[in-house]
């Protein structure tokens, strides 16, 4: 492994440990599979209970591995975010072949990929876009530096001819992000846990509060079934862990996981009328 993408690994571990919808980030442990398609540098464990691998991309890789990596993983409801590092991409205004390895990538996220690099010693993010310019020929388009503020996840339709399917995927939320309509996920939407079906629910104006209400019994743990006294013990555990006095989290990261902790046991209270 690289010092580069070391010192990447090292420093997103710390970005993504200080989003709010992030309980932990690991490294993974090395794999006992006879055959793994590639490990991922970096496993985020979100409030919600979506696991996100995360992909620090330093050698060329071939789209039928990718396709496999992303077929395992959507099958067993993981989300990929990739990240490309800058020294293997083409520089802002250089022409390229549709053909080239790195031109899938973008189109699993937003229509541009996101590339690593490091200036000086400090590491940065920035994104690359790909333009048709002539037949068969594209022209690189960079963006950025961005900052990491939200990591969100969703499904997303490829339709690169090679990496063509329905996906879950990550991306790092930026305003240009969130004003793409057919990337955002569904209000309300998750992704099982492996061995788990998702069920689709019905069109109803209920639907919003529904998915609210699931999304504060996964936050606190506990299923619909869950009594009032389970449900009071989940809530006191987790608040103890991230309360603002007692946190080693940064104070503002603490605060806001403290109200959305607390905004969940009152949805839930208000919902079966515990007092």
């Amino acid at each position: 492994m690289t010092r580069k993408r070391q010192q990447m690994r090292f420093w997103l571990r710390g970005q993504l440990s200080a989003l709010v919808n992030v309980q932990r980030v690991t490294f993974p442990q090395a794999s006992l599979a006879a055959d793994p398609i590639r490990e991922a540098d970096l496993i985020v464990q979100t409030w919600s209970g979506v696991v996100i691998h995360l992909h620090l991309i330093d050698e060329p890789l071939k789209m039928p591995r990718v396709k496999r990596l992303l077929d395992q993983s959507t099958g067993s409801g993981v989300v990929n975010l990739f990240m490309l590092d800058a020294e293997l991409l083409p520089r802002p205004g250089e022409k390229v072949h549709e053909d080239r390895w790195y031109v899938p990538f973008a189109f699993l996220t937003n229509d541009w990929l996101y590339s690593y690099h490091l200036e000086g010693e400090q590491p940065v993010i920035r994104t690359l876009s790909f333009v048709p310019y002539a037949r068969h020929e594209l022209e690189a388009r960079a963006a950025g530096p961005i900052a990491i503020q939200n990591l969100r996840h969703y499904r997303s339709t490829s339709r690169h001819h090679h990496l063509k399917g329905y996906w879950l995927l990550a991306d790092f939320e930026t305003e240009r992000s969130a004003q793409s309509p057919h990337h955002r996920p569904p209000q309300g939407e998750w992704f099982p846990p492996p061995g788990q079906q998702k069920s689709t629910p019905p069109t109803s104006p209920l639907n919003g509060f529904a998915a609210a209400l699931d999304d504060s019994y996964r936050l606190l743990g506990v299923t619909r079934a869950a009594s009032y006294e389970e449900v009071k013990a989940a809530f006191r555990r987790l608040v103890f862990q991230v309360h603002p006095d007692v946190s080693a989290l940064p104070r503002p990261v603490a605060e806001e996981r403290f109200r959305a902790l607390n905004e969940a046991y009152e949805r839930i209270k208000d919902l079966n009328s515990w007092s």
